[in-house]
């Protein structure tokens, strides 16, 4: 940064520089001033000091919105630090190219990059004034400026960001040098077309399109001359002209005049033109263009989960190495991001969910749904019960209730008996069937006859577990039939059968993980434990993203996906940035996955989703409930072959607590229990058959009969879980203890039988 002393200094020898060139002719020409030609010691000195100064800079590229868009193309969000749209010259107003020549450098056409005659008048009145109070730039000049301070801003160069803007003569002398440089490099065209996407016209709004978005709603090119010289009078000071304070609008008017008749002036329009003109009302329409998810309405947690994974994901270090630069990319990138967010969906979703429980309501119940497409792991929909705001009031809240904590979300939910599937899953990829017959009664098992890879845990505990209720599920029952009632106690016998390491590995063949990091033995994990009985009961903290997803593998056949949520990346002159690929792998036999599939197309029919009924299209469907200790946290996680959706449905933490959904009353209606069947199935329904509407029916594969088995005769056994359409959800029989005893291995009893 120049000394702050230098801009009295330096007066004599621009004022000598000015003669000279003046004499030379050479600053019309754009040229730099050949020594020889001058005369007179000062001259020389000041031409050796002009050549000396540098004449390259770095074209740096205007910070530039970037936009997130959907599978359809329509747009999610807008983010910017300075809110700029670049356009070409032809897209910009014949009057608004016009007006800002006639008001801000009536010589344009004719300078080499700086007015001598202007630059001279400047150099007279500051030596008068003492100090540099007079500008004289041209558009080059000010272009130089602006380009100066945008390289700087983007370096993170606060003294150079500074420097590019100090009202001393050494600084105009060294702008002096790069515009007649610049002007040899580029065309007036080129110049004018870098003025007007650079120039700031108030707040965050840079550049002519921005501005006229902002100001009048319509676009550079459609600018009327009104309008063109209403903006080009905004420039030379946007808050003192700021059409949109009500405050400003007489001196706006003022100006906007003033630009009218400089432009008649110049023969650039005609006396009657600029009389119409003169007579136009401030014809303001303002059109904030808002940056961020939080105005990106009922796709703004969706627009959260992109950002946090384009930011945070190391997979997106084609836009910076660090979280940092990243985010700073996306700002000032003009990325264009498409997006796997399908409207249609959201929609249903964003309906379901509001119609289910109200943002506001007094219940302080959240519900939360996300959809994944099986084969691809797109994330077509995620939404949830309120507002996407930092306001205060029960119906806002930026947590993210659909994904892992990494990504913008809480730290996930217990997820009860939709953790099932996994043990079933183990249960036929281990050779065993769905008809094979466990005993589903309650009781007592030393934790010592579970095994972990191998060996028996070691332990001197019982784990005493108990059915929903406790009054039913006993004696023996298939797999098939424990599935859709949800029998805690033949699920528990079934993971005794197996190894928990089995159990663990097939979680993981799904993609599930603890949606928080937790520390064992001194590290954080988001692994799957294979120490914990009571894991067939969901006591591991997940995201309903994770939970869809997983479920989407069944659907696929066994082919699991890493969710993806941005298909393709763009820059700011449409060439293709390096994203990752869709993941897909066979991580679940095909052969096991389509008898899982068959093994829970019973919940909706006549298991503990049969309040809620399959859904209305015959399209066929699997899935399982889910509830947890106390009611704290319920689910429903089901698909079909082109969809596969989870909802989650649990109180908020309030006051850093969360409430049981026992006795409250959720969207005007008693709840003595609220189960996987009464809010969270019912609203699955709702979103699949809106999104699945007009849709094909598809049917699933059939099932390996070698892994269905022999169904042993029939035995009518009571229901032991939740069934939606129950009314306030209510169910027979006592205990109460939806998890079942004592935890099974001191990981705690947070698991459902559900």
């Amino acid at each position: 940064m120049p000394p702050k002393s230098r801009p009295l200094n330096f007066l004599g020898l621009l004022g000598a520089f000015v003669v000279t060139s003046l004499v030379a002719g050479v600053l019309a020409a754009g040229l730099a001033i050949p020594a020889i030609g001058a005369t007179g010691m000062a001259a020389t000195t000041t031409i050796d000091a002009f050549n000396e100064l540098p004449t390259e800079m770095v074209d740096t590229p205007m910070p530039t919105n970037t936009k997130v868009l959907a599978a359809d193309g329509s747009l999610i969000a807008t983010f910017y630090d300075e809110n700029r749209v670049p356009v070409k010259l032809e897209d910009i107003s014949p009057f608004m190219q016009t007006a800002i020549v006639a008001i801000e450098d009536e010589r344009f056409y004719e300078h080499g990059g700086v007015d001598p005659q202007g630059l001279l008048r400047a150099v007279m009145a500051n030596q008068v004034s003492g100090e540099a109070s007079q500008g004289a730039s041209t558009l080059t000049q000010q272009l130089v400026k602006n380009m100066l301070k945008a390289e700087a801003y983007l370096a993170g160069d606060t003294e150079g960001f500074e420097a590019a803007q100090e009202r001393t003569n050494s600084r105009k002398l060294r702008e002096i040098r790069l515009a007649t440089a610049l002007e040899k490099r580029k065309n007036k065209q080129e110049i004018l077309e870098g003025y007007l996407n650079i120039s700031w016209f108030g707040g965050q709004i840079n550049g002519v399109e921005a501005a006229a978005r902002y100001y009048f709603n319509t676009s550079a090119k459609k600018l009327t001359l009104p309008q063109a010289a209403m903006l080009a009078g905004m420039i030379q000071s946007p808050p003192s002209y700021n059409i949109s304070d009500p405050d400003r609008h007489e001196a706006a008017i003022a100006r906007r005049n003033t630009v009218l008749r400089k432009m008649f002036e110049q023969n650039m329009i005609d006396a009657e033109t600029r009389d119409k003109a003169l007579k136009a009302k401030l014809g303001a329409d303002i059109h904030p263009t808002y940056q961020g998810c939080a105005n990106a309405g009922t796709r703004a947690y969706f627009c959260d989960y992109v950002y946090n994974v384009l930011t945070k994901s190391p997979d997106f270090k084609a836009l910076g190495e660090t979280a940092e630069e990243r985010a700073i990319a996306i700002k000032r990138g003009g990325y264009t991001i498409k997006t796997t967010l399908d409207p249609k969906v959201l929609s249903a979703s964003w309906k379901a969910v509001k119609s289910a429980i109200p943002p506001d309501d007094d219940s302080r119940v959240a519900t939360a749904a996300v959809t994944v497409e099986p084969g691809t792991g797109k994330v077509l929909s995620m939404t949830q019960n309120k507002y996407y705001s930092v306001e205060k009031g029960r119906q806002n809240t930026t947590v993210n209730y659909s994904s892992d904590y990494a990504y913008g979300g809480s730290s996930g939910f217990l997820t009860g008996s939709t953790f099932k599937p996994v043990v079933l899953a183990a249960w036929l990829k281990s050779g065993r069937k769905l008809n094979d017959t466990i005993d589903g009664s309650p009781g007592s098992l030393p934790v010592s006859s579970f095994r972990a890879c191998g060996s028996n845990l070691r332990s001197s505990e019982i784990w005493n577990f108990s059915n929903a209720g406790d009054g039913g599920g006993k004696g023996g029952m298939t797999a098939w039939d424990a599935t859709a009632n949800s029998v805690n106690g033949a699920y528990v016998r079934m993971e005794q059968k197996l190894d928990l390491c089995q159990v663990a590995e097939m979680a993981e063949a799904l993609g599930m993980h603890r949606a928080a990091p937790v520390k064992v033995n001194g590290e954080n994990t988001q692994e799957i434990p294979t120490t914990v009985p009571s894991l067939v009961l969901g006591v591991i903290n997940q995201s309903p993203l994770t939970m869809a997803n997983a479920y989407a593998t069944f659907a696929s056949g066994g082919k699991y996906c890493k969710p993806i949520a941005v298909t393709s990346i763009k820059d700011r002159n449409g060439k293709a940035v390096k994203i990752p690929k869709t993941s897909c792998k066979q991580t679940v036999p095909a052969d096991v996955a389509h008898a899982a599939t068959l093994g829970l197309s019973r919940a909706l029919t006549n298991g503990t989703a049969s309040g809620t009924g399959p859904l209305s299209s015959g399209q066929p469907a699997s899935g399982k409930t889910g509830t947890t200790n106390n009611s704290q946290d319920t689910w429903f996680v089901g698909y079909t072959p082109q969809l596969s959706t989870s909802v989650w449905v649990g109180p908020e933490l309030v006051d850093g607590k969360r409430k049981y959904m026992q006795g409250v009353r959720i969207n005007g209606q008693w709840r003595s229990h609220v189960y996987g069947g009464t809010i969270a199935a019912p609203t699955w329904k709702k979103i699949m058959e809106s999104a699945l509407k007009g849709k094909k029916v598809k049917g699933f594969p059939s099932a390996n009969g070698s892994l269905i088995g022999q169904k042993p005769v029939p035995k009518k056994e009571p229901k032991d879980d939740d069934r939606g359409g129950r009314g306030n959800g209510a169910r027979p029989g006592g205990g109460g203890n939806n998890g079942g005893g004592n935890g099974g291995g001191g990981n705690g009893g947070g698991g459902g039988g559900r």
